[in-house]
């Protein structure tokens, strides 16, 4: 073998050396930089474990004293008492369904009487008035209902 193709591939051999070296002081930096990562993870999690312990045992706190009535019981199935605009806007829906008018010809009607919505702004939508006659029908006394929610 010649001397200049021995010192080629001494010198390809170098480049090799030296571009695996770079490759090698990457992956330490990467894997530095990715066990700091797991540190400040696994400290994240512990904090986090430890406001969970705190809120279990502020649930069962809670839970303790109001199944020993320390707390007053609340029924999560009574309805909030209607609102004087929710009242009178179902009970004219009330009257208009009577009638047989459906939720679009009772929407042109509040429309055109100015009625307000429930919020002030805006306008009634068919959606709305019948959402409202669905999710409200039931609290109106049961005299005079006329149909149901459709």
């Amino acid at each position: 073998m010649s001397g200049a193709a021995e010192e080629a591939r001494n010198r390809a051999r170098h480049i090799r050396d030296e571009a695996l070296a770079r490759h090698a002081e990457r992956d330490r930096a990467s894997l530095t930089a990715l066990h700091a990562e797991l540190a400040e993870v696994r400290a994240l999690l512990a904090g986090q474990q430890e406001q969970l312990a705190r809120l279990t045992s502020l649930i069962v706190d809670l839970t303790s004293r109001h199944i020993s009535h320390d707390l007053p019981a609340v029924s999560p199935s009574s309805p909030r008492p209607l609102s004087a605009r929710k009242r009178a806007a179902l009970e004219r829906i009330r009257d208009l369904r009577t009638q047989d008018l459906s939720f679009a010809s009772i929407t042109e009607i509040f429309q055109a009487e100015g009625v307000p919505t429930l919020s002030g702004q805006g306008q009634w939508s068919k959606g709305t008035l019948w959402n409202l006659w669905k999710n409200h029908a039931h609290q109106l006394p049961a005299e005079g209902l006329g149909r149901g929610p459709e």
